[in-house]
């Protein structure tokens, strides 16, 4: 009787096992972001300032240890910044330097502790958190 019930509940967790590694699909779908973004905090007392830099990497010369990778900054790109994941506080557009600057008082900020910054580029969705 012993024999049955542990074959049983070894079965049982065999077709679990086999049956969760047949999906081919993933949890989450996890896309590189098409640009990089380079943060710098800004003392302004008050508020909260961080200067973003939007660049998009060409990786063209990546095997010529002459060339190797050129970050290019990514100019008139519309960028959203959201706080607690989902609470929209400004939407800024890069300059030709690729660079935006969020400038807020920490009041508005409901208590968050990151940014969200997202947008679109080469028909590609991200969204980059950036901590303060």
């Amino acid at each position: 009787m012993k024999n049955i019930k542990y074959s049983s509940i070894l079965c049982l967790l065999a077709v679990f096992l086999f049956t969760s590694c047949l999906k081919d699909e993933l949890a989450f779908d996890v896309i590189e972001s098409p640009v990089l973004a380079v943060f710098e905090d800004m003392d302004a007392g008050n508020n909260l300032m961080v200067k973003a830099t939007f660049y998009d990497l060409d990786k063209s010369g990546i095997l010529d240890n002459a060339v190797g990778i050129d970050s290019i900054p990514v100019a008139n790109m519309e960028v959203s910044v959201f706080i607690l994941s989902s609470q929209l506080v400004t939407t800024l557009t890069t300059d030709s330097n690729g660079e935006v600057v969020f400038d807020m008082p920490f009041s508005e900020l409901a208590g968050a502790s990151r940014l969200e910054w997202a947008g679109k580029y080469d028909d590609t969705n991200f969204r980059i958190f950036h901590n303060f």
